[in-house]
């Protein structure tokens, strides 16, 4: 049964609304933030530059989530070897259950909650009765991204407790650029942008179907994505390719998987990125407005490698999974998050 609230994540700097669910989940998602805020506070005592990595994590718009985590892997991994170890690079599908390793470390927070509570808990008898969504885990990430009471104040400087997201010096927003390297189409420039080709010459729309045709062959969680469907009375079975209905919807399947990660690839077709990044936007111009921080403080911004423009890292895009207060625009368009904004500062 899903009980959901609805409210800001960071009371005290409401920049941002979500729905979430309350129960069980909220207390493991809990347990989730401090066990993250304790990754980023060592890192802090490491004397290390905290950047956060904004990727599409789930198989919305065609993508899979399993290539999704390789992707953010592949990027986390590239960034720490180019940046240098100074770097500590915030890795999201390292902690959400998309991923064996986020599911491990919520399968441990299940089993301490049912120790502490005395109740039988399990990782899929709380799915049975909710799965989190998008929600659950932006206000997760939001407390992780805002808050700021463990900072260890700079020289001169106030700013532990001002949840302007203080832990953190840059949000890396993973592109297509990226995307295309993980499949092996495109060598990076010295601007850091890719070229049309890989090295052995083989284009991008081949090294994808390559993967996909790869990945269809020797992974069973890949395969069953896209060769298993729902049957008449609702239960799931594997698709019949020698029936015309069974095969054009196995090829609907795969071309959006092509076109996803050869097109629509990057953080701009993820809803949490999108959230993500007007965070960031809200939180730079509440810097540039604190005495604490001021202008040159603000959250740098990439995309694809690359740094983002003077005015980007302050504009705000259309929101995902937050809760506006402005659901639709007046041109029938998703509210922007400045249209929201202004709606409750009215």
């Amino acid at each position: 049964m899903d009980d959901l609230t609805t409210g800001y994540p960071v009371p005290a700097r409401p920049i941002m609304r979500f729905r979430w669910h309350a129960g069980d989940w909220f207390e493991i998602f809990e347990r989730h933030v401090a066990l993250i805020q304790s990754d980023i506070a060592r890192a802090q005592a490491e004397d290390r530059i905290v950047v956060y990595l904004s990727c599409p994590i789930s198989s919305r718009g065609g993508g899979h989530f399993g290539t999704n985590i390789e992707i953010a892997n592949f990027v986390a991994r590239r960034l720490a070897s180019q940046w240098g170890e100074r770097f500590f690079v915030v890795n999201p599908a390292a902690y959400q259950l998309e991923s064996k390793e986020g599911t491990g470390l919520i399968v441990r927070h299940i089993a301490d909650l049912a120790r502490e509570t005395g109740r039988e808990l399990t990782l899929d008898g709380l799915r049975a009765q909710a799965e989190p969504g998008g929600g659950d885990y932006m206000r997760m990430w939001t407390r992780v991204l805002v808050e700021d009471g463990y900072l260890a104040d700079p020289p001169g400087r106030s700013r532990s407790g001002r949840h302007l997201g203080g832990l953190f010096d840059a949000y890396y927003f993973l592109g297509p650029d990226d995307m295309h390297e993980f499949f092996g189409a495109g060598g990076r420039t010295s601007g850091g942008r890719t070229g049309g080709g890989s090295a052995d010459g083989g284009t991008l729309a081949s090294k994808v179907e390559e993967y996909f045709a790869r990945k269809y062959a020797i992974d069973p969680e890949f395969f069953v994505s896209f060769a298993a469907g729902p049957d008449s009375d609702g239960a799931t079975r594997l698709l019949d390719l020698t029936n015309p209905s069974d095969a054009r919807l196995w090829e609907a399947r795969r071309k959006e998987f092509v076109r996803y990660y050869t097109v629509r690839a990057g953080a701009a077709y993820s809803l949490g990125s999108h959230d993500e990044w007007n965070l960031m936007a809200r939180l730079n111009r509440a810097r540039v407005a604190d005495p604490a921080y001021g202008p040159g403080e603000q959250i740098a911004a990439y995309f694809a490698a690359g740094p983002c423009g003077l005015a980007e890292a302050e504009a705000e895009t259309s929101i995902g999974y937050e809760v506006a207060a402005v659901p639709v625009s007046p041109n029938g368009m998703p509210a922007t998050a400045g249209q929201r904004a202004a709606e409750v500062d009215a």
